[in-house]
């Protein structure tokens, strides 16, 4: 099975020998709230924008600390460019990693998120947290040395607010995976969800699918 194409998981043992692998994920750390940073308009002007830690103290200014157990994720607004890989990452030679252009996460902003707050996930709508320029993936090596768990490829981040979420990654319980694709939703009240979200029975929480239908046919 392929592991690392369209809406996915990275499991820590991805980048790190010694991290859980997929069947090692506790399940109480496969769900938590959902931390959304809109950085749209700068992804927009500038497509190797990296989230800095001004970004994430904006958003702490709007909706407070970042919870415990945050399940923390990039809104770039890259979900729009599938299915066109090229599109994707910002390309028009898919075999030249050097020639990618995506956001993604800064170094600087994941360590000082790791030394001062307390996440499960890292997550991006773009095909990698790392963005497209990077040859050395360090959000993806800090991360997994904490075994933080990531997400990519993620879509309809427009459709949850900013906070006030519950995100759900149970990824597949693969023996020795470095990852996974999955089914990720969030569960939103009816009050910061939009009409094209779909309701779960009579409760008062709506359900958003935040994965990509599709897969993208090129391995992180």
């Amino acid at each position: 099975m392929t592991e690392h194409v369209g809406t996915h998981m990275d499991a820590p043992s991805h980048f790190n020998k010694v991290g859980w692998n997929m069947h090692q994920i506790p399940i109480n750390k496969m769900v938590g709230p959902g931390v959304i940073v809109n950085v749209k308009e700068k992804a927009r002007n500038n497509p190797d924008y990296r989230i800095s830690l001004n970004d994430i103290k904006e958003w702490e200014e709007k909706y407070g600390k970042i919870p415990d157990g945050a399940m923390l994720i990039m809104n770039s607004g890259w979900d729009v460019k599938y299915p066109d890989k090229y599109s994707v990452y910002g390309t028009k030679n898919m075999s030249d990693r050097t020639s990618f252009h995506h956001p993604g996460w800064h170094e600087d902003t994941i360590s000082w998120i790791i030394s001062n707050r307390h996440i499960l996930f890292i997550g991006t709508d773009a095909p990698s947290f790392d963005y497209g320029q990077s040859t050395t993936f360090p959000v993806h090596i800090l991360t997994s040395r904490e075994n933080i768990c990531g997400l990519e490829n993620v879509a309809n981040l427009d459709r949850i607010p900013p906070s006030g979420s519950i995100i759900s990654a149970a990824g597949m319980k693969t023996v020795e995976g470095s990852g996974g694709p999955l089914r990720l939703y969030a569960m939103v009240p009816n009050s910061d969800a939009n009409n094209s979200a779909v309701t779960i029975g009579t409760s008062n929480v709506l359900l958003v699918v935040i994965c990509l239908t599709l897969l993208i046919k090129l391995q992180n």
